[in-house]
């Protein structure tokens, strides 16, 4: 088997694990599922379980993880000439996709997140690595250091006020029409508007 083979094999199996213990944590709630569970109905063993999730924490954030680095190689894409802010503006569509297609997945996740403190706490390492993966790209665009980490911080507070909003007000609101209205605060808060 090919290493690309391999590596598709493996995120099809953790996408397949991630679902299934999400499906899970819906029917029965977070705390009450255990990983000998999650891994029965995946038809896996508890060790083959953690072959590809540090824990049970991970099938909810682990494959998010790859879509920071997506968001942060969406601004190194971006026209070197265009502005920090709104590079990153236009990088944070990727965040929006998965909301776009499997809204009420999303819509559950969310909730999941927010009522669950041990996820709250996990949904922070998130950012963090999130953040620091901006940070490294905003710098290679010359960006200076402390202006790439407000600029990072800011957006993905952005996001979080769009994920808060989205969940209140439900899926007949357009996420991107939120973040485009959320960027728009700060992007003319100088104008007093």
């Amino acid at each position: 088997m090919t290493k690309g083979l391999r590596a598709r094999a493996r995120l099809a199996m953790r996408t397949e694990i991630a679902e299934t213990a999400f499906a899970l944590f819906i029917e029965r709630g977070f705390e009450q599922t255990t990983v000998d569970e999650i891994a029965e109905a995946a038809g896996l063993s508890r060790r083959s379980f953690f072959r590809y999730f540090p824990s049970k924490e991970d099938t909810v954030f682990g494959l998010l993880n790859d879509l920071g680095e997506e968001l942060a190689a969406a601004v190194a894409a971006r026209p070197a000439a265009e502005p920090p802010w709104t590079a990153l503006r236009a990088a944070c569509s990727v965040l929006l996709t998965p909301m776009l297609h499997r809204a009420d997945d999303a819509m559950a996740l969310m909730r999941l997140i927010n009522g669950t403190p041990s996820l709250r706490a996990r949904h922070q390492d998130k950012q963090d690595r999130w953040r620091g993966l901006l940070i490294h790209a905003l710098t290679a665009r010359s960006v200076p250091p402390l202006q790439a980490d407000v600029l990072a911080s800011s957006a993905l507070a952005i996001f979080d006020v769009v994920c808060r909003q989205w969940l209140a007000v439900g899926p007949s609101v357009e996420p991107a029409r939120l973040m485009d209205e959320a960027f728009g605060v700060l992007t003319h808060s100088d104008s007093g508007r």
